[in-house]
C-alpha cells in the first residue's frame, strides 16, 4: 500500500514538527531550449554563493551535517554504502560528513575525477578514516588509492549530491560538465539521490534536459524536502 503523497513536502524535523520549505531560489526567465537559462541560475547561484560569510557557511555545515546524519539513520542500515561528494570552499562543507558517516559505521566512496576525456572520467574511490586526501580536478579533494571504476557506484545505497539548486519537482541545477548525469547512469534501482543545498537555494522548478537526473530528496540546513520525484524511486 503507498503511503501519502508528500512530494515537495518537509520532511518532520528533529522535534517532530513540519518546517515550510525555504523560498527565494534563483530564478532567470526562460529562453529557447533551456541552455541561456541554465547559464543565468548558474550565474546567480555562484553570485549569491559568493557572497556567503564564513561564519554563514560554518553553521549551514554544522546544521546539514546532524540533518543529513539522522537522514541517513533513519532510511538505510548503517553497513551500507554511501557516495558523496568532498565539498569546494563556497558548498556547504561535506568533510564533517562523510567522517560522521564513517563513524555511525557506514563505508563510503567519493568521486575520484582524473580530468581526461569526458567518457573515461568517472571513477570512484574509498574514502576511510585518516584517508589522506589531494587536490585533483578542479581542486576537489580525493583520496590517494586506487580508483574502482565507474560500476562501483552501482554499490552505494545513496548518492550525495552537490548542486547550485534545486526544485521540489525534484530537479536539480548542478554545474554545468554532466559529471553526475553520467555517473549516475551506474546506479541501480531504487538508489536514494539527496540533493545538499543552503536554505535560499530550493525553488518550485527549474530547467532540465532528458539526461538530467531528478533527486528524490533535498535537504538543506533547516528543511528536509521530500520532491515530487520522490516516489519514483523506492527506498533502499
Amino acid at each position: 500500500m503507498s503511503g501519502p503523497n508528500t512530494a515537495g513536502r518537509t520532511a518532520p524535523d528533529a522535534g517532530g514538527q513540519s518546517t515550510p520549505p525555504a523560498a527565494g531560489g534563483p530564478s532567470a526567465p526562460p529562453t529557447e531550449g533551456g541552455q541561456n537559462t541554465k547559464a543565468q541560475l548558474r550565474r546567480l547561484a555562484r553570485r549569491r554563493r559568493a557572497d556567503r560569510t564564513a561564519d554563514e557557511r560554518r553553521e549551514a555545515t554544522r546544521e546539514l551535517t546532524g540533518r543529513v546524519l539522522d537522514l541517513a539513520r533513519g532510511r538505510i542500515p548503517n553497513d551500507a554504502v554511501i557516495a558523496s561528494y568532498l565539498s569546494l570552499p563556497d558548498e556547504p562543507d561535506t568533510h564533517p560528513l562523510v567522517d560522521s558517516f564513517l563513524e555511525a559505521g557506514y563505508r563510503v566512496m567519493v568521486p575520484y575525477m582524473t580530468g581526461g576525456p569526458a567518457a573515461d572520467d568517472i571513477d570512484w574511490a574509498w574514502y576511510t578514516t585518516g584517508s589522506e586526501l589531494s587536490p585533483g580536478v578542479l581542486g576537489i579533494d580525493r583520496p590517494r588509492g586506487e580508483p574502482l571504476g565507474a560500476p562501483a557506484l552501482s554499490r552505494a545505497s545513496v548518492v550525495i549530491l552537490p548542486g547550485l539548486a534545486g526544485g521540489r519537482d525534484g530537479s536539480r541545477l548542478g554545474m554545468g560538465a554532466g559529471w553526475y548525469d553520467r555517473a549516475l547512469a551506474h546506479t541501480r534501482p531504487g538508489t536514494l539521490l539527496w540533493l545538499l543545498l543552503f536554505d535560499d537555494e530550493v525553488t518550485d522548478t527549474l530547467p532540465q534536459e532528458p539526461h538530467d537526473h531528478a533527486v528524490g530528496v533535498i535537504i538543506t540546513p533547516h528543511h528536509t524536502i521530500v520532491t515530487a520525484d520522490n516516489g519514483n524511486r523506492p527506498a533502499v
